[in-house]
């Protein structure tokens, strides 16, 4: 039996909570975060730039970017129906382009394959251009050790 997309975004929802409870990097960078989409490995989510995401040239912060690959790519995994989403082994990061302050984000995380032990995931950030189109900020790969 399948599980009902909405009882997997309400799980995905719990776990970054649970989550972002207990990890003051997450709480501060990513609260604003709308998680609006969750099935069986993929999650949506969108973001509004704000100061504390950006550089001192006041773009997207490269860190911030590395936080949500992270992130969101854990989130993916939990869509398993995992309460934990494991502990980064290899993390793999490309910077297509930039955003500035005040831009939306839309973030999409997708597991390739979770295991025993180890979950693969992928993320892209994009950036919602004035004529609607997305843009690719950043992309990346990312491995998690599960633990369970």
């Amino acid at each position: 039996m399948t599980t009902p997309p909405e009882d997997i975004l309400a799980h995905v929802q719990a776990v970054r909570t649970r989550i972002q409870n207990n990890s003051p990097i997450y709480a501060f960078l990513l609260d604003e975060a709308e998680i609006y989409e969750a099935s069986t490995g993929v999650i949506r989510a969108t973001l509004r730039v704000n100061k504390k995401q950006i550089n001192s040239k006041g773009t997207l912060h490269g860190t911030f970017s590395a936080c949500v690959l992270d992130w969101a790519g854990g989130l993916a995994i939990a869509t398993h129906g995992l309460q934990s989403t494991g502990l980064s082994t290899d993390m793999h990061i490309s910077y297509v382009s930039t955003a500035k302050e005040g831009e939306e984000l839309q973030i999409e995380g997708r597991t390739s394959r979770v295991g025993r032990t180890l979950g693969f995931t992928t993320v892209v950030i994009s950036k919602r251009k004035e004529n609607g189109e997305l843009a690719v900020v950043a992309q990346g790969s990312h491995t998690k050790y599960i633990a369970r």
